[in-house]
C-alpha cells in the first residue's frame, strides 16, 4: 500500500471510528438529567422532557399541599415519595401505578399544614389538630416502615418543623435535631428536640406569627417573621439587616448567606443629573459574618431596568446552597459561591413564572415555567442548561394548569 493510500485508511478510520463513539456517548439533554415531576389535570406526573409524555403518580387537586422528598431531587440515595394532603406516593413507575400509604390519623383529629421531610428521605414531620380541644401534636413517621416513631404534644399546627442536616443520617445519628413551634396555655416556645436522646432546648418567643423555621449551621433554632427576616431566637435580633431601599431579601438554606436588592448611586459618575448615575444592584450579604461588607454581584441602570420590565423574581438557591438563580430584567441568572461569578443563562423572558426555577440533581441546569405560550396556552415550560441549547415547550393543556415539582434523578 503506497504511503497516500495508508493516509487516506487511517483518516478514514479515525472518522468512522468517532461517528461510531458519538453514537454510543450521545444523550439527550433530558436522559443526562432525569425527567420531571410535574402536576397538572389534578394529577401528578412523571414528564419526559423530551416527549412529554406523562405517567401517572396519584391525584392531588389544586388546593391540596404538595411536599416532595429529598429522594426526588437526589439529595439522598434512597426513594423519591411525594406528600398529598394525607397521602404518600412512592415514585416507583416500573410497577405500574405509584404505591401509597395514607399518613396515620386517628379518629377524632384532622392534619394540620405544616409538613416537612427529614434530609434522609425517609421521615417526615406532620401535625394532627384534636377536634374537640383544637390542640396540636406533631408526628415523626417512618414511611419505609409505615410508623409513627415519636408524638410531641402542643404543637403550632401551621408551622412546618425544621430538621438539623445530621437528620441525613437518620433519627439517631449525631446532631440530629427537630426544631418546632410549641404553643401552650403558659408561653410560646422554639422547641429543638433531638430523637436519639430526647433531650429538650427552648427558646421564649412573641405570640406573633412565624413563617418559617431554619436551623444555622450553629445548631441555633432560626425564626422568619414578615419582610422574610430571619431572626435569632437568643436575643430576638435579625441575623441580617436589610439597608434602606433593600427588598426581596433570601437567605441561603444553610442561612450563611442573603440575597437582597438596593438602588445605589455610582461613586464615579460623571453625570449631574443623581437620576442618571442611580443603579439597581443585586448583593450578596455574609449572615453569619455580619461584619463584612455586603457585595454587589450584578447591577443594571436603574432606569433601564424600568424600561426593560421583564420577569424580576426573588433568588432561588441550589439546595446544596453553593449557587442560585434569579430573574433581573427578565434575564436569567446564575451565580456561583465559590467562583464569584455571576452568568446569563438565558435571554431576556417578559410575562409571569408559573412555576419556580427547580434545579436538575446535579445543580447544572434549571427547568421553570412561564405563560409566554406563543397565544396558545397560559404556560411554557423551559429547561435551561447553559451547556446546551434550551428547551421549550408550550403545554397545550392550559385550563388545567402546570407546575414543576422537582427534576428526578437518572
Amino acid at each position: 500500500m503506497q504511503q497516500w493510500q495508508w493516509k487516506n485508511f487511517l483518516f478514514w478510520t479515525g472518522a468512522i471510528l468517532m461517528i461510531i463513539l458519538a453514537t454510543l456517548l450521545y444523550q439527550p439533554a433530558a436522559a443526562k438529567t432525569g425527567s420531571l415531576l410535574v402536576w397538572t389535570r389534578d394529577r401528578i406526573y412523571v414528564m419526559d422532557i423530551d416527549s412529554l409524555n406523562l405517567q401517572r403518580v396519584g391525584p392531588a387537586n389544586a388546593n391540596e399541599p404538595i411536599t416532595p422528598s429529598p429522594g426526588c431531587f437526589e439529595q439522598m440515595e434512597v426513594a423519591c415519595w411525594v406528600v398529598v394532603g394525607d397521602r404518600v406516593y412512592k415514585v416507583d413507575l416500573s410497577a405500574g401505578d405509584a404505591p401509597q400509604l395514607e399518613l396515620p390519623i386517628e379518629p377524632g383529629f384532622r392534619l394540620g399544614e405544616g409538613i416537612s421531610w427529614s434530609p434522609d428521605g425517609i421521615h417526615l414531620a406532620y401535625s394532627l389538630i384534636q377536634d374537640q380541644t383544637n390542640r396540636a401534636e406533631l408526628l415523626i413517621y417512618d414511611v419505609s416502615r409505615n410508623e409513627v416513631k415519636f408524638r410531641r404534644p402542643d404543637v403550632d399546627p401551621q408551622v412546618a418543623a425544621a430538621w438539623t442536616a445530621a437528620c441525613s443520617g437518620g433519627l439517631a445519628a449525631a446532631g440530629c435535631e427537630l426544631g418546632y413551634k410549641e404553643v401552650t396555655r403558659e408561653s410560646i416556645n422554639l422547641i429543638g428536640f433531638e430523637p436519639a436522646s430526647g433531650a429538650v432546648r427552648e427558646w421564649d418567643v412573641s405570640p406573633e406569627q412565624i413563617f418559617e423555621l431554619r436551623w444555622a449551621p450553629d445548631q441555633t433554632l432560626l425564626y422568619s417573621q414578615p419582610k422574610r427576616h430571619f431572626i435569632n431566637p437568643e436575643d430576638h435580633s435579625p441575623i441580617y439587616s436589610l439597608p434602606p431601599g433593600g427588598r426581596l431579601a433570601n437567605t441561603s438554606p444553610d442561612a450563611r448567606y442573603t440575597v437582597y436588592y438596593q438602588p445605589f448611586t455610582l461613586s464615579d459618575c460623571e453625570f449631574e443629573d443623581e437620576a442618571a448615575c442611580l443603579h439597581l444592584g443585586v448583593w450578596l450579604a455574609r449572615s453569619d459574618e455580619p461584619e463584612m461588607r455586603p457585595e454587589l454581584i450584578y447591577s443594571i441602570h436603574l432606569s433601564e431596568a424600568d424600561r426593560t420590565g421583564g420577569l424580576n423574581f426573588i433568588p432561588t438557591w441550589a439546595p446544596n446552597g453553593k449557587a442560585f438563580v434569579f430573574f433581573q430584567e427578565g434575564r436569567l441568572l446564575y451565580y456561583d459561591l465559590e467562583r464569584k461569578e455571576a452568568t446569563i443563562w438565558y435571554k431576556p423572558l417578559m410575562g409571569k413564572l408559573r412555576s419556580l426555577p427547580v434545579f436538575s440533581p446535579n445543580e447544572e441546569a434549571v427547568a421553570f415555567v412561564d405563560n409566554q405560550g406563543q397565544g396558545h396556552s397560559e404556560y411554557r415550560l423551559v429547561i435551561v442548561n447553559p451547556r446546551l441549547q434550551p428547551i421549550e415547550h408550550v403545554i397545550d393543556d392550559s385550563q388545567a394548569g402546570f407546575r414543576v415539582l422537582a427534576w428526578l434523578p437518572n
